[in-house]
């Protein structure tokens, strides 16, 4: 007789639709537990920082300060993320691997899943009021909760955990170090929108809004809509005057 069918492998267990499994193309992002400092010298949790927040950050020369936290921010406390752990002999940040961080002499800045052990990155030293090299020890891929990333409004490197980050390539930090400040002032949903428009997934701002993935023909309608509600407020000043 026949011999039986062998038995069906059981179903893949489906992901939850408010954490879904960890993927490559997660934005560049720290965990919830990742720490930043304030301006009052006090250190908090990602998951804790506002729009408006004071940060420590550096210049790209390597000097220290503190940048504004823009309310283009991302801040995802609910997801489930792959990142990798950068252990030097004093500090550990955890980032997921497309997160840029400056590295080696000339402060490249490059993805963290570029960086290799025996390279150098760069850490805060308050008392020297600038960054200093150390050498990347370890590198781990973990698996931990939240993606947020503090996005600056002055183009300021974020100190995650005592090291010195950035959230996009130097030339959109330069084009952003302007343009942030600017749409901040004019109409930031407007912002959101355009930025809805060129990514592929929803984006999680400070402020608890999930924008979705919209068309271009969604935005120049509500470009539209704005202009036209902006041309009649002046209408509406000139005829009182």
């Amino acid at each position: 007789s026949p011999s039986p069918p062998p038995p069906l492998p059981p179903p893949a267990p489906s992901a939850s639709p408010s954490r879904p499994p960890p993927s490559a193309s997660d934005p560049p992002c720290f965990p919830s537990s990742a720490t930043v400092q304030l301006a009052d010298g006090e250190t908090v949790p990602l998951s804790s920082l506002s729009a408006g927040d004071s940060i420590l950050a550096a210049a790209a020369d390597g000097t220290l300060g503190f940048d504004v936290v823009s309310s283009f921010s991302l801040a995802d406390p609910s997801a489930k993320a792959a990142f990798l752990s950068l252990a030097t002999a004093t500090a550990t940040v955890t980032l997921t691997p497309t997160h840029k961080l400056p590295a080696g002499p000339a402060k490249a800045l490059k993805q963290a899943s570029e960086v290799a052990v025996g390279e150098t990155i760069w850490l805060a030293s308050p008392a020297a009021g600038a960054l200093v090299q150390a050498p990347v020890l370890k590198i781990t891929k973990v698996v931990a909760d939240g993606l947020h990333s503090p996005l600056t409004m002055h183009g300021g490197w974020p100190v995650v955990d005592g090291v010195a980050t950035s959230y996009n390539s130097a030339a959109v930090v330069a084009r952003n170090k302007y343009l942030v400040p600017l749409v901040e002032a004019v109409c930031p949903s407007l912002g959101r929108l355009v930025v809805a428009a060129v990514n592929p997934k929803p984006m999680h701002y400070i402020d608890g809004e999930v924008v979705e993935p919209i068309s271009s023909l969604e935005v120049a309608a509500a470009v539209a809509v704005t202009a036209a509600a902006a041309t009649l407020g002046v209408r509406k000043i000139t005829a009182r005057k």
